[in-house]
C-alpha cells in the first residue's frame, strides 16, 4: 500500500451485517491503527445516510470502511471532514473512469444523474472534539443488475466497459482518502470548502426540489460551515439540513 497509514491494517471479511458496526464494536474493544480498513465481501444490511438501506451484490462491490481519529477537528467542523471524504472519492472515481464525477449533497457520489456510491460517517464526540470516526464508503464497481426498489444506480463496470479488480481499487482509493485526510488535518478548511462546492452535482443550476409536498425550483449557491445546503429560491436564500429537502431527478 503507497500510503502512510491508511490501509497499513486491512480486517477483510467474507461476510458482515455492516462495515460500519463491525468498525464500532472493534473500536468499543480495542483502539486499532488509525486508517485501518474493514472491507467486506457481502454486507447484507449495509447503511446509508439517515438509516436508508445500501444493497449490493456480493464480491461484486466495495462495501469498506475506515477508522480515523480526527481529534484534532472541533465537533462544529465535522462536516470537513465530510467534505474531504466525499472529494476524495469523486477523485479516486474519475481516476479510474473516462468521465466527470460530482458530489450529491451531502455525500453521494454521481455520474450523470446516477449513483455510483455513497458515505456514511459516524462519528464519536468527545468534548467539544471528534474522538473517532468510523467512515462507510460504498462504490458499485462490477455489478450490472441491481434492486429494482433503488432508483437510480450505476457501476463503474455499466460506465467503462471494464471490469475492476476489487484489492487494486482498495488501494487506490486509499491513496486519495490520506491525500484529503492530511489537508483536513492540517486545517486546510478553505480549500475543502472550495473543492466541495464547484464539485456540488447541480451546483449553481436551477433545477426542482421536493420539501415534503411541495415543489421548489432553486439553484444550489454552495454548503453552509454546518453542512446546511443553500439554496437560492424565490428571490431569497434557504437553508436546509439532512432529509429536509429532497432532489428531483
Amino acid at each position: 500500500m503507497d500510503t502512510l497509514f491508511i490501509g497499513k491494517n486491512i480486517v477483510e471479511l467474507e461476510s458482515v451485517d455492516s462495515t460500519n458496526n463491525y468498525a464500532k464494536e472493534l473500536l468499543a474493544k480495542e483502539k486499532p491503527l488509525e486508517g485501518t480498513i474493514i472491507f467486506a465481501h457481502e454486507q447484507h444490511t449495509g447503511r446509508g445516510q439517515m438509516g436508508n438501506a445500501w444493497k449490493t451484490e456480493a464480491g461484486k462491490n466495495l462495501t469498506l470502511s475506515f477508522i480515523l481519529y480526527p481529534d484534532f477537528l472541533d465537533a462544529d467542523k465535522q462536516f470537513y471532514l465530510n467534505m474531504a471524504i466525499s472529494l476524495a472519492v469523486k477523485d479516486f472515481c474519475e481516476s479510474v473512469l473516462p468521465d466527470e464525477i460530482k458530489i450529491k449533497w451531502p455525500n453521494d457520489i454521481y455520474w450523470h444523474d446516477k449513483k455510483l456510491g455513497g458515505i456514511l460517517i459516524e462519528n464519536t464526540i468527545n468534548g467539544s472534539r471528534i474522538s473517532s470516526s468510523v467512515v462507510g464508503i460504498g462504490i458499485n464497481v462490477n455489478q450490472e443488475e441491481f434492486d429494482e426498489a433503488l432508483p437510480n444506480p450505476v457501476s463503474l463496470l455499466q460506465i467503462s466497459n471494464f471490469n475492476f479488480k476489487l484489492s487494486n481499487l482498495i488501494e487506490g482509493l486509499s491513496v486519495f482518502i490520506e491525500k484529503y485526510y492530511l489537508q483536513l488535518r492540517q486545517l486546510h478548511f478553505n480549500f475543502l470548502d472550495k473543492g466541495y462546492t464547484v464539485a456540488l452535482y447541480r451546483y449553481q443550476q436551477t433545477h426542482e426540489f421536493k420539501k415534503g409536498e411541495q415543489i421548489l425550483r432553486g439553484e444550489i449557491n454552495g454548503v453552509a460551515k454546518d453542512g446546511k445546503l443553500i439554496l437560492h429560491c424565490n428571490g431569497k436564500e434557504s437553508r436546509f439540513g439532512f432529509k429536509e429537502i429532497e432532489f428531483v431527478i
